[in-house]
């Protein structure tokens, strides 16, 4: 999805964003990355049965266990023999029924590959506010709604925005509002990904409230389609023998067009991330699908620290050209790399140089 007016994104930007992010680099002859600006934004929409419509924006920044988003986004879930791969989140996480209500289960702090994929993410409502940081809710509605995730663009922004719809049979108040992800199997498995609060608004009976989330990244080109699309597959697709045909299309670095079943299945690193470089410097493009000259790749990670996280590695050799490559199995069992991102930083950058690329500052 394209958009090419500037001044109509802006607008879109200006009443939707939620996140932005921030591509960090040494400082090399003084200059930092193609973006650093971070914006985090709440739009909720209510609609009366007259169809007459009041919408509010807010700004918040408000991630909470992003260990649980940087697994379903960038992990990988093959078995094995003995099906028991493990996954550190390094913390205990308070758990949600599939209505949003607290139990007294904890989980982590590590996961089995058993558990995550299983159920997409959940929206939950609630009419207080939380006071154990977003962990929870703080007055929950036992509401709950699986969200659509788009994403739009131009040649400055990339926009992924996470939306859902509630209809109401009766008045309420809604003040506080929380995307979760499944991280354990039954009802009582859902975690705390974003959650926000805001001054309350009031929902007819008959009437529906949309809350919108917006992931903005202010990167200049850097980011490909494909980004998108990985949000898409992280936060909308469940695996079960009800659905077992669930993907989203990618486009690999042969210009193909790949299915890619959830959840992945890729087998040769836990974290299904590679970082790139070469020596093209031909202008960043949404549409480019590899490096110009790739030259050299290593194994990439990712670190969480407090309510953020980030991926990268160093890179091996001169670049100036940076791309971050996922790694994915189709239906077939064929491995296909698919490029995230590629940054030209208009300099070469030296054999060592650390990239490292925030996804969620929170905060």
């Amino acid at each position: 999805m394209r958009l090419g007016a500037r001044r109509v994104l802006t607008a879109l930007v200006v009443a939707e964003l939620l996140a932005a992010l921030y591509l960090w680099m040494p400082r090399q002859r003084a200059a930092l990355s193609p973006g650093i600006e971070e914006r985090h934004y709440i739009t909720l929409t209510v609609r009366d049965p007259e169809g007459r419509v009041i919408s509010k924006t807010y700004e918040t920044r408000s991630f909470v266990y992003t260990h649980v988003l940087a697994l379903r986004m960038l992990s990988t879930w093959y078995c094995g023999v003995e099906c028991a791969t493990r996954l550190s989140v390094g913390i205990a996480m308070r758990a949600l029924s599939t209505s949003g209500y607290p139990s007294d289960t904890w989980l982590g702090p590590d996961l089995t590959d058993g558990c995550i994929h299983f159920t997409p993410s959940l929206v939950f409502l609630g009419s207080g506010a939380s006071a154990d940081g977003g962990a929870t809710l703080g007055s929950p509605l036992g509401v709950s709604s699986a969200p659509s995730v788009g994403y739009i663009y131009d040649d400055v922004w990339f926009n992924v925005t996470v939306t859902a719809t509630f209809s109401f049979s009766q008045d309420a108040t809604v003040s506080e509002a929380m995307l979760a992800a499944l991280a354990a199997d039954g009802g009582s498995g859902y975690v705390s990904i974003v959650y926000d609060s805001f001054p309350a608004v009031s929902v007819p009976a008959g009437g529906s409230l949309t809350v919108q989330w917006t992931f903005a990244w202010k990167d200049y080109g850097a980011f490909t389609e494909n980004w998108g699309k990985l949000w898409q597959y992280a936060l909308t697709l469940n695996y079960g023998s009800s659905n077992p045909d669930q993907y989203v299309n990618f486009i690999d670095d042969t210009g193909a067009t790949v299915s890619i079943p959830w959840p992945n299945a890729y087998d040769g690193s836990t974290v299904a991330l590679r970082l790139a470089w070469g020596t093209g410097t031909s202008p960043m493009s949404r549409t480019s699908y590899r490096l110009e000259l790739e030259t050299g790749s290593v194994q990439a990670g990712y670190s969480v620290v407090g309510t953020g996280f980030s991926v990268g590695a160093a890179v091996g050799g001169r670049a100036t050209e940076v791309g971050l490559y996922w790694l994915a199995v189709d239906a077939s069992g064929v491995a296909h790399r698919i490029l995230l991102m590629r940054w030209v930083p208009g300099y070469e950058l030296p054999a060592g140089t650390p990239i490292n690329v925030y996804v969620a500052r929170g905060g």
